[in-house]
């Protein structure tokens, strides 16, 4: 593995994006640059320089030198990671007081009388379901592709990569979060693994057994999801696809993903 690409691993270990790890290695190559200089060095499109720099601007790593055209430098690096910790800092620190403001007002809501004699909720108006895998497969590309923020995906063996790999990349090219946590005991899982990890998402594997469901969330607003259940015992498994945007059970799932997240393994390739 060369300088470059395990810079660019651990720049994305560091929650950066692809277009983020670009620029800033060659804002490093270069010492200063123009956007179109950037443009020139990489495929991110000039428009999207701009959005990347204010970006990197923000977490600190980055500064514009006034002039025209603007150019841009790094900031040395040891104060550059400093401020990137405290960025991230600061965001879980926001993460957690919107946490908190909203559990007072679920709190609230749930306390008032009124509301709890509207807590009648049709099956309908939770679940989506599907009759088939092919149905689920369209309804996660399309959510992929709506995607903004961040995409979370959770499977026991990602088999079906090749179904949502081009939205999946697209994704990442505008700058959308991917993590995805899986299972790699073989060498199909192994590739699959390290594809994501070149594209530019976050992967980590599985560490303790299986997970009998398979989903797809999207910007913690929707998800679609299948779970394997056997009737009988050690018997064949049977599934139904579903799709959901009900807060709640957006909550379980996003929960649950975070678990498997921090409980997952960061996987090498060195």
């Amino acid at each position: 593995m060369s300088d470059t690409e395990e810079l660019t691993l651990k720049l994305k270990a560091l929650g950066l994006t692809q277009y983020e790890v670009k620029t800033l290695i060659t804002l490093v190559a270069l010492s200063s640059s123009t956007a179109e200089e950037i443009h020139k060095q990489t495929d991110i499109p000039t428009p999207r320089i701009y959005d990347t720099i204010d970006s990197l601007e923000k977490k600190g790593l980055v500064q514009t030198i006034s002039g025209r055209p603007k150019r841009f430098e790094v900031i040395t690096l040891k104060k550059g990671l400093d401020n990137l910790l405290r960025f991230k800092e600061q965001e879980f620190h926001d993460k957690l007081d919107k946490m908190a403001t909203v559990s007072q007002e679920i709190m609230s809501l749930l306390s008032d009388p009124e509301y709890q004699s509207k807590l009648i909720i049709k099956p309908d108006e939770l679940l989506e379901a599907y009759s088939s895998l092919e149905e689920m497969q369209i309804k996660t590309k399309d959510i992929i592709r709506k995607g903004e923020k961040e995409i979370s995906i959770f499977t026991n063996v990602f088999y079906w990569y090749n179904d949502v790999n081009k939205e999946i990349k697209d994704a990442l090219d505008k700058g959308v979060k991917v993590r995805v946590i899986m299972s790699i005991d073989d060498s199909k899982s192994k590739d699959v693994a390290r594809n994501l990890l070149d594209l530019g998402a976050q992967v980590r594997s599985i560490t303790e057994g299986n997970v009998l469901a398979r989903g797809t969330l999207v910007d913690e607003e929707q998800v679609v999801f299948v779970i394997w259940v056997s009737p009988v015992k050690h018997e064949k498994y049977v599934y139904r696809p579903h799709f959901s945007s009900n807060s709640g059970i957006i909550e379980i799932f996003s929960n649950n993903f975070e678990y498997l997240w921090v409980k997952g393994k960061e996987i090498s390739f060195e």
